[in-house]
């Protein structure tokens, strides 16, 4: 019986190459990372939150800074893991031999990261929806889950899934294949850019509508795209067909890809038909900054703003 593509031995010129033989990535150094990960996005949090601080000390709009750090903090990470996936993409000549050893360092350093981005998403729900000062209660996780449960998917899957596959299952081999999945990460300044565009009080206009498109574009490329190409680079570099390959690999591969992409193809969804209600508005209408979306975090932070003074 043929062995699964991806557990097959690495052979370069003829010779066999042991796996593990360039990095002792061991579990310790792992777990250092992971809270190097957590404790980095808490003080670019705790920066952020300084910021917009200043910034609203004169009106004292509390909620826009509780909801504007935690999106802060997610374009940071964009940004650097963009910056370590695409010089890789780049000079990688190799498709499963090079190695890097960043790579590894930066997955685990990330997972920290969206263990912290859940509690920095449950602390904006706590502040937004939930004014009545209790931290934690059945009914407010059980709201936050059902507004959240996307965001909670898409993280329990790359924590849980991707990213110990990366760091144990893949015997030091293809790190092209984990620089495409951070790259994923780059259509993040779009989208809360667009989200933020969105929730200021200037009118929507040409830039709005551009910066929307970017944002669908890019996350159609780097969340949707990215996994058949995936798919299709690793069977051309065995030299199988795509069937042939999708049949020889085991089935949580297929079901990890599949619950990766669920959410991402539902956001977009939801992006595509949010920027088609924008665009079918009369024009006076979207001169005066109708907002997109009827129930906004904007109209929620009013309401609580309210309720404090």
């Amino acid at each position: 019986m043929e062995l699964d593509p991806l557990e097959q031995e690495s052979v370069v010129g003829g010779d066999v190459v042991e796996p593990h033989v360039h990095r002792n990535f061991s579990l310790p150094g792992i777990l250092l990372h992971y809270v190097i990960g957590f404790i980095g996005s808490v003080v670019i949090y705790l920066l952020s939150y300084d910021i917009h601080w200043n910034y609203y000390k004169r009106d004292r709009k509390r909620v826009n800074m509780f909801v504007y750090t935690v999106r802060f903090v997610r374009i940071v990470h964009a940004v650097m893991a963009t910056g370590v996936a695409i010089p890789i993409m780049l000079i990688t000549t190799e498709f499963l031999k090079q190695r890097f050893l960043i790579l590894d360092m930066f997955v685990a350093i990330s997972g920290g990261y969206l263990t912290f981005d859940v509690f920095g998403k449950y602390n904006e729900h706590l502040q937004v929806y939930e004014p009545s000062g209790c931290l934690v209660s059945y009914r407010i996780v059980r709201r936050f889950v059902k507004r959240n449960y996307l965001l909670i998917l898409h993280h329990l899957v790359l924590v849980c899934a991707v990213y110990p596959a990366v760091l144990f299952a893949r015997n030091d081999e293809g790190d092209f294949l984990v620089a495409c999945i951070l790259f994923t990460e780059f259509c993040i300044p779009f989208t809360e850019g667009q989200w933020i565009m969105e929730r200021t009080l200037e009118p929507h206009n040409l830039r709005y509508i551009v910066l929307s498109m970017v944002a669908i574009s890019t996350t159609f490329v780097c969340r949707i795209l990215i996994i058949p190409f995936m798919y299709e680079a690793t069977a051309d570099h065995f030299e199988l067909s795509l069937l042939d390959f999708i049949l020889s690999l085991a089935p949580w591969w297929h079901l990890t890809a599949v619950a990766y992409l669920v959410p991402n193809c539902v956001w977009l969804a939801q992006n595509v038909f949010k920027i088609v209600v924008y665009l079918r508005l009369p024009y006076e209408r979207r001169k005066k900054g109708s907002k997109v979306e009827a129930n906004t975090v904007l109209e929620k932070e009013e309401k609580c703003l309210l309720k404090e003074d």
